[in-house]
């Protein structure tokens, strides 16, 4: 009798011991779905309407339907797979508008690259097409190596193959220039 509780024991304990291992067992598949990637993003948000303050002053809005922050890069940057429009407000409370089909910000560096019917209006009438834009935040410059076209206030064209210019557009270097211009005599 005691051999058969014994013989029952070691069964009950070896069924218990089987059934720990097999529970305790991972199943890597379910496990690797919760893991991220290199190539993930930090974050990922939808339908944002950012608005940037200096000081107290409000001086952008950037909408945009869809951000990827890359942050965890070693040489982060924010992409905008569907697009931005970017109001950017003087100290007088004029707007300028910025749009683009796509843009990705470089956080160290400070530069924008906007592509895909980047359409720039500026407060004071100014209208400028082009296909790609580069800004540089830190030295507050623009620029581009693609054709594009400028329209200003008072109906001078301006077609070229890339131009550099300050932010304002008070200093523009077109490069192979054409164009319409309206000269009083």
């Amino acid at each position: 009798m005691q051999r058969k509780n014994l013989y029952i024991l070691v069964n009950f304990v070896t069924a218990f011991a089987v059934t720990l291992f097999f529970s305790c067992q991972s199943n890597s598949s379910e496990t690797n779905n919760y893991l991220i990637t290199e190539d993930a993003p930090m974050a990922e948000g939808y339908e944002l309407n950012l608005k940037y303050t200096d000081s107290g002053r409000l001086t952008a809005i950037l909408k945009t339907p869809k951000i990827k922050d890359y942050s965890n890069k070693n040489f982060g940057y924010q992409e905008f797979p569907e697009g931005i429009i970017l109001d950017i407000i003087d100290k007088d409370g004029k707007i300028s508008v910025v749009k683009a089909d796509y843009a990705i910000f470089y956080k160290e560096t400070g530069l924008i690259d906007m592509r895909g019917n980047v359409d720039v209006k500026t407060a004071d009438s100014t209208h400028l097409e082009a296909r790609q834009l580069y800004w540089d935040q830190s030295i507050n410059w623009v620029f581009t190596d693609l054709p594009y076209k400028s329209t200003l206030a008072d109906g001078t064209v301006n077609e070229a193959d890339g131009f550099d210019a300050n932010q304002d557009f008070t200093i523009l270097n077109s490069r192979v220039n054409e164009g319409i211009m309206f000269i009083e005599e």
